[in-house]
């Protein structure tokens, strides 16, 4: 085999900027990757994303191709913002009731598999125990670790039966850091013992899902040199070695900090490769990932990438090819409306109304107010104040007697100076507080009249909160 192909083979990619343009294109066809990540900037409705992902199956022919995508649901979701989608976990645990973190999967499987897609880079496996962590916070199940390895089970089993390949990720764990890999390089300081009892254990309990994706995290009780992507003594000894994983490992996306740091995407490969990576993720096409494939390719000829540690994942992904087959002609042809079959939203709605958590009351003469809704971090669907119009729920303008709400949907844990101020706000006068992402806030402003935690901000969950504020504000 040619050595850029192959180098090509263990490279996940994703798309241009741009689109698909000729130049990709030919590249693509006559070096078809081991698969392409689509994510909600590569496609405008989901019409285009069947046509996309047809094009790209095209273009690789007669080489098989994952199209995966990270569709977590809720804070993590490329179809957000055209179908009603699923929570983030956190609410999703908090929330269901029976099979619903099973159904809820099933149904995601299920859409991605009729989008023409085939791989879900989900669930996240992460035990939630660091409360300020920047980046997992309500991505995670939760933080007892076997609540979240029952759940990630679920989560597995829908998948699957939804058609499409699965990954755990972040191994051994990202929950207990105070840093986000994206942008710096966060080290996990628990003992072995405890990593074992806590971090590995949603992963030793899942270890039949198709695919782990390694953690840009160092843990020194594990490696103390090397991030868990570059780590042979974590990729091949831990997960491999002694927990038995018989599936793919492919790397968090190397173009985050906490991959690359000073490293080139060469380098960063090269040793991912090495420590056993499977798969190399690669989130942004660019000339930067064609030279690190040609780059590869040349160490692979003269020595340069070690030809055991590259070999050894034939069978894993031949093995990884033969688990899930591509989506049928008849998964294609559904029309789109059937991607959220009857009843499906009512049910949504049902597990974000368990899972919301209400704390406090109002006064009555604060709950008569109009209402002054605070939402900076709002981006797209039916804002909180929109939702709660459409209730019939007063609004006050900037200025005159009003219930300010203060609805956070930040990812990060609040900055002391924003805690503060809302602190402050809760102290001068009746405040409501709700947050719709990392909440954390909720405990550091003990002074709310009302504090609701989500853990969500999608619109159907945002739908979710204005009918529970709207009936907490009616007067008695």
């Amino acid at each position: 085999m040619d050595a850029q192909r192959g180098i090509a083979r263990r490279m996940v990619i994703g798309l241009p900027p741009g689109g698909l343009d000729a130049a990709f294109e030919r590249d693509f066809a006559q070096y078809p990757p081991a698969g392409v990540i689509v994510f909600a900037r590569d496609f405008a409705d989901l019409a285009a994303l069947r046509r996309l992902t047809a094009r790209l199956r095209d273009l690789a022919r007669p080489r098989r191709i994952f199209i995966a995508m990270d569709e977590e649901g809720g804070w993590v979701s490329q179809l957000a913002g055209h179908l009603p989608v699923p929570p983030n976990a956190a609410l999703l645990a908090r929330g269901a009731a029976g099979d619903d973190v099973r159904w809820a999967h099933r149904l995601t499987g299920a859409r991605l598999r009729a989008l023409g897609l085939d791989w879900n880079l989900a669930p996240v496996a992460d035990v939630h125990s660091e409360t300020r962590n920047p980046v997992i916070g309500p991505r995670s199940f939760g933080r007892d670790p076997d609540v979240v390895a029952r759940l990630v089970g679920e989560a597995v089993t829908g998948l699957r039966e939804g058609g499409v390949a699965t990954c755990l990720k972040h191994f051994p764990g990202h929950g207990d850091t105070a840093l986000d890999s994206h942008h710096a390089h966060p080290v996990a300081h628990a003992d072995r013992a405890t990593l074992e009892r806590r971090e590995l254990a949603p992963f030793r309990a899942n270890l039949d899902a198709h695919a782990v994706m390694t953690a840009h995290v160092t843990y020194p009780a594990l490696d103390p040199a090397q991030p868990a992507t570059f780590s042979r003594a974590v990729t091949d000894g831990l997960l491999r070695g002694a927990l038995g994983f018989r599936g793919v490992a492919i790397t968090d996306a190397l173009e985050m900090k906490g991959a690359t740091g000073a490293l080139s995407p060469f380098e960063a490969a090269r040793r991912a490769l090495e420590a056993g990576c499977d798969l190399l993720l690669f989130a942004f096409w660019s000339d930067e990932v064609r030279r690190t494939r040609l780059a590869l390719a040349r160490a692979l000829v003269e020595g340069g990438v070690q030809r055991a540690a590259f070999d050894a994942a034939r069978e894993r992904l031949a093995a990884f090819d033969r688990a899930v087959a591509p989506p049928a002609a008849a998964d294609l042809e559904a029309p789109l409306d059937d991607l959220t079959p009857p009843g499906a939203v009512a049910r949504l709605e049902a597990i974000a109304e368990r899972g919301l958590v209400v704390r406090g009351t109002l006064p009555p003469a604060a709950a008569r107010l109009p209402l002054r809704v605070h939402e900076p971090e709002f981006k797209h669907g039916p804002s909180l104040a929109q939702a709660l119009a459409a209730l019939g729920v007063p609004l006050a303008g900037p200025d005159g007697p009003a219930l300010d709400v203060h609805a956070v949907a930040s990812r990060v844990p609040l900055a002391p100076d924003e805690t503060a101020r809302l602190a402050a706000a809760a102290a001068a006068a009746p405040v409501v507080l709700v947050g719709l992402q990392a909440d954390a806030f909720l405990d550091d402003v003990p002074g709310a009249a009302l504090a609701l935690s989500a853990s969500d901000a999608t619109p159907l969950t945002r739908g979710v909160v204005a009918r529970r504020l709207a009936a907490l504000l009616r007067p008695a």
